[in-house]
């Protein structure tokens, strides 16, 4: 998908969808800014297919048992009616995801004819499908008697991902059919297994209907802040289908400067301003100076909308060099926290390797995503994470908002930061996970919140400590990753390495 594909879809998806941070807002001038990321629920096509197995003549033989009223060809080809009427039934009562759509389902079967060795798949089966093959992202073939050969030639034919579902433990037979010629199959045992993988699936989609505003003079160079950063992006074309658009700092704030000017901005940030201290349990901040942080989130927010982008990241060092963080009184803290919240991945630092790993667990949990900066406590055996990009919706962006408080990053008193207490939640697991320089390999653990602090203090202060499995051997591991970690509630590790395998990514678990 293109990048005006995407803006023009963001629009019609986003039509009518809740407003993520501020429920307040609701039918105001300014809930449509606050829309989710339509990638979240990227249209995942599936075709459905029962497989039958009709014989010429009932017989009896080394694969073929029971009794002969019931393996005649009409029997069969009636046993296959039966299934999938089913099936059709049974799929009207299983809960997909959003985004999930089900083209209508279809039936196979092979052919057997009574001294004929050969077990025939004859064209017309597989050519009755060609209509919405362009249309399919995902062949799902249910049922048994050879099944496995069936789904083969459709993923042959195609080239789509095939699942192979509801047989025998036989079924395992199918997936190296189609994996050693380079294409995908799959078998699952049980809905749940399958309506994960469709879960992953999309999710990839997702991936590859990503681009990444990044605000930068140096798109060549290596930030100050993180020299382990991923440079290449090609690899991340190629692979994963993401891209990347380059604003430099002269043209961003030049429209900045015409931006926060124009009066309904001017409205806008203030009214979000006194909503944002309204619903919160405490703050130490003017108005004026949230309205501020405001201001650059909507900027932002235009310029993704404006280069058809849905992820974003800018650098701190080198931008509060340029002072203008000082001259505007604002940092990006605030413009990451309200894009993570409506489904936008978006990191500090100009961090790839961190926002890869938020894109990961962002579109798999449907949750918004903590970053920050790690310390480790070996003897102890656990990890602290610190920044000031708390979120509200880090439970689901189907939950309700989490309470936050509001604190200024500088001494000055301008940069609003949301603040989270993640020790009411002491227990719970969390998915922590980072790209490495190649953004060939994804370094994770599940770890369970151990405490929580910074709720007040300047800079980085929001922090959070892990309990995790092995903090020795994660802090060998991380040598060859990089610092900063996205953290996500849930536990995601078994999703992860099975995302791992059908985008092409290495997953590292410690």
């Amino acid at each position: 998908m293109n990048r005006r594909q995407f803006i023009e879809r963001s629009t019609l998806a986003a039509a009518g969808m809740a407003m993520v941070p501020f429920p307040s807002l609701q039918g105001t001038p300014y809930s449509g800014l606050f829309k989710m990321n339509p990638a979240l629920t990227t249209p995942l096509n599936i075709k459905f297919i029962q497989h039958g197995m009709l014989h010429s003549e009932a017989y009896e033989g080394s694969c073929r048992t029971g009794q002969l009223r019931y393996l005649t060809m009409e029997a069969e080809q009636g046993y296959l009616d039966s299934q999938f009427n089913a099936l059709q039934e049974e799929l009207k009562k299983v809960a997909f995801a959003d985004g999930i759509n089900l083209l209508p389902a279809g039936k196979a079967h092979l052919y057997v004819e009574a001294g004929n060795p050969d077990i025939m798949l004859k064209d017309a089966q597989l050519r009755q499908f060609d209509s919405d093959s362009g249309e399919t992202d995902v062949y799902v073939v249910c049922g048994g008697g050879c099944s496995q050969f069936t789904a083969m030639r459709i993923g042959e034919r195609y080239k789509k991902p095939v699942i192979l579902t509801k047989t025998g433990g036989w079924g395992v037979d199918f997936p190296p059919s189609l994996r050693q010629q380079g294409l995908e199959g799959y078998y699952t045992q049980d809905w749940e297994q399958t309506l994960q993988l469709l879960k992953l699936m999309q999710a990839r989609k997702a991936m590859s209907e990503t681009s990444i505003l990044i605000v930068t003079n140096f798109p060549d160079e290596l930030p100050r802040g993180v020299v382990s950063r991923i440079s290449d992006y090609d690899y991340l074309k190629s692979q994963y289908g993401i891209d990347t658009v380059f604003l430099d700092y002269n043209e961003f704030f030049g429209e900045m400067d015409r931006f926060q000017n124009d009066p309904a901005n001017i409205k806008a940030s203030t009214e979000i301003a006194k909503t944002l201290i309204n619903e919160s349990v405490e703050n130490n901040m003017t108005e004026e100076d949230v309205a501020k942080s405001v201001m650059y989130y909507l900027m932002v927010e235009s310029q993704m909308k404006k280069n058809g982008c849905n992820a974003f990241t800018t650098e701190c060092f080198e931008l509060c060099s340029a002072m203008h963080p000082w001259d505007r009184r604002f940092t990006p803290c605030l413009a990451h926290a309200f894009n993570k919240d409506c489904g936008y991945p978006s990191a500090c630092e100009n961090d790839l390797n961190a926002l890869m790993a938020m894109i990961v667990e962002m579109y798999i949990s449907k949750k918004a995503v903590y970053m920050g900066n790690p310390d480790y406590d070996i003897p102890n055996n656990t990890l602290n994470v610190h920044h000031s990009v708390a979120s509200k919706k880090m439970k689901g962006f189907a939950a309700p908002p989490a309470d936050y408080g509001i604190q200024s990053f500088t001494e000055s008193g301008f940069g609003a930061t949301l603040r989270v207490d993640f020790g009411k939640d002491v227990g719970q697991e969390m998915t922590v996970g980072r790209f490495d320089p190649s953004a060939k390999k994804m370094l994770m653990t599940v770890g369970k919140i151990n405490s929580g602090g910074g709720l007040k203090g300047c800079g980085c202060a929001q922090n959070i400590t892990l309990d995790i499995p092995d903090t020795k051997q994660f802090f060998r591991s991380i040598q060859n990753y990089g610092h900063h970690l996205a953290l996500v509630y849930g536990n995601y590790s078994d999703d992860i390495h099975l995302l791992g395998d059908m985008a092409g990514f290495e997953v590292e678990e410690v």
